[in-house]
């Protein structure tokens, strides 16, 4: 059983369903697409840092072996939960003021 892509999974769904569920909009497109695209760089960088260090070891029983340099696959559903739910979740809560 591969429980940290459930995890990874798990995550972009409960995200996907907030989403839908308190109508949250996407406001800037372009500016989301922006911070989206800087966010994954930085996440390239600095988690191919890491995995690569002894620092953060994964048990190989537990994910797919498939990964992008050194990050395991898995580890991009949580970017992919933090691009879709917090800037909308921003919107959401400052515009009910």
């Amino acid at each position: 059983m591969y429980s940290y892509l459930t995890l990874s999974v798990s995550l972009v769904i409960v995200s996907i369903l907030l989403f839908v569920r308190l109508r949250l909009k996407i406001v800037n497109t372009k500016a989301l697409m922006a911070v989206s695209l800087i966010m994954l760089v930085m996440m390239l960088v600095f988690d191919t840092y890491l995995t690569s260090l002894p620092i953060v070891m994964y048990n190989s029983s537990l994910i797919l072996n498939f990964r992008l340099g050194s990050i395991p696959i898995e580890d991009f559903g949580y970017l992919i939960s933090v691009i879709i739910l917090i800037p909308a979740l921003y919107e959401h809560f400052v515009n009910e003021e």
